[in-house]
């Protein structure tokens, strides 16, 4: 029970603000413009900033732990071919087939795969989960920028490997990434007039991403797309989790490392695929309805993860 509740009050919030951006839509406080700039806002400015303050702060250098990094690596990029694979079989729009195909492998590692590591072991877990958050999240948003630039249906994406390339390059969260990572290596400081904002528009970006989610969020266009929804959900809370783990424990891997290993594999949909999907030309609506129904899902899912692997002796 004490980690159901502790999974719950991880999704129960993310849920309070998606709801609060949906009823304001409801009851017309805020319009479809406000929440379509608000966006672009969260995207380019904030979640940016927020990257880059919690790569550069959590940043200790240490990747001595090769097997944890290309395990999570390896594992990731089997998920996206399997997929990119899979997916195109059964979907024939293409900006759905990207948003499933990252509603399936881009797991929330930053806004709940933290807490949920650091929940079941404490500082000890903090190294492992800095590390590799300056590995993974790079490498999710360049997968990302690459998958939905072939999948995209605007004009301006067209496929071509000099447009992947300035998609890359210039995508913000990415952006975000490298300077993270590049501040944490020369430890650069900020002076607190500096570092004070820096910090306040890192905490306000999930806030309000979460918010804009909710706000664009639309019941009656659900029922197109229920079945997608529920095949993503399927997949990414456990069929995709389910396999690693076994695949995981058979390797070897214990405690903290797996614990670490299950932050990423089995944590809902990020909520960044959803704001990428919609600016980089894929089915935005798709992307939002597969992140609400992972996270609401999540909750279960993990408890009976966490719950089976402790009586198994592996967490």
């Amino acid at each position: 029970m004490e980690n159901f509740l502790f999974s719950l009050n991880v999704v129960a919030p993310l849920f309070v603000l998606m709801a609060a951006g949906y009823f304001a839509r409801q009851i017309r406080f805020v319009t479809e413009d406000f929440l379509s700039q608000l966006n672009k806002f969260v995207f380019k400015f904030c979640l940016p900033i927020m990257l880059f303050q919690d790569i550069r702060l959590s940043y200790e250098g240490d990747f001595s732990n090769t097997k944890l990094i290309f395990s999570s690596l390896i594992g990731i990029s089997v998920v996206i071919l399997l997929s990119f694979l899979i997916v195109p079989l059964f979907i024939k729009g293409k900006a759905q087939r990207g948003s499933m195909i990252q509603g399936i492998y881009r797991s929330n590692f930053l806004i709940y795969g933290l807490p949920l590591a650091t929940g079941m072991y404490g500082h000890e877990a903090i190294a492992s989960i800095s590390m590799l958050m300056g590995i993974m999240i790079p490498f999710y948003n360049v997968a990302a920028v690459i998958i939905l630039s072939i999948h995209s249906e605007t004009g301006t994406h067209k496929v071509t490997f000099k447009r992947v390339m300035y998609d890359i390059i210039t995508n913000p969260l990415i952006l975000g990434c490298f300077f993270g990572l590049l501040g944490g290596i020369t430890n650069i400081q900020f002076p607190q007039f500096i570092d004070k904002p820096l910090a306040q528009f890192a905490a306000i970006a999930a806030p309000l991403a979460l918010f804009v989610m909710g706000g664009e969020f639309k019941f009656r266009s659900l029922k197109n797309n229920l079945f997608k929804v529920i095949c993503v959900a399927t997949a990414r809370l456990i069929i995709v989790p389910v396999t690693a783990m076994a695949i995981f424990v058979y390797m070897g891997f214990r405690d903290v490392d797996l614990a670490v290993l299950l932050s990423i594999f089995a944590t809902p949909t990020a909520m960044a695929s959803y704001i990428m999907a919609k600016n980089m030309g894929n089915d935005g609506v798709l992307s939002a309805q597969i992140v609400v129904l992972t996270t609401a899902c999540s909750s279960i899912s993990i408890f009976f993860l966490i719950f089976f692997l402790r009586s198994w002796g592996y967490l």
